[in-house]
């Protein structure tokens, strides 16, 4: 063998040194992404699992917002009710009262003027 041959052989096995690193590259390049892979899939998964408890935690919270809303309304109704009645007892106890004050001051001060005379 001549030396051109000889490095042929020698180009030969550093290509297959080369070949053999570059599928080790690939190899764990391509586990890699298998795992990268699936823990996507489980994010996935995991998240549209959470997102279906909140789906469920946000009606639950929708029908106690219904809830609180009727007993507000509930809580309106009874507050107009005693505003009112409230002003009903205003108008009849007020005037009366009114009048018995002036008829006492009246009364309080012809009795005054009765004395002095």
């Amino acid at each position: 063998m001549e030396g051109a041959d000889w490095a042929w052989v020698v180009v030969a096995a550093i290509l297959g040194v080369l070949m053999l690193v570059l599928s080790y590259v690939l190899v764990k390049l391509a586990n890699l992404i298998t795992e990268v892979t699936n823990s996507i899939q489980q994010m996935s998964r995991e998240t549209v699992t959470m997102l279906g408890g909140l789906n469920e935690t946000v009606s639950g919270v929708n029908v106690e917002l219904a809830r609180v809303d009727t007993i507000v309304a509930g809580v309106q109704s009874i507050t107009n009710t005693a505003d009112a009645m409230a002003g009903v007892v205003h108008a009849t106890v007020s005037n009366p009262l009114i009048k018995a004050a002036a008829y006492t001051a009246g009364v309080t001060r012809g009795a005054k003027k009765l004395r002095e005379s």
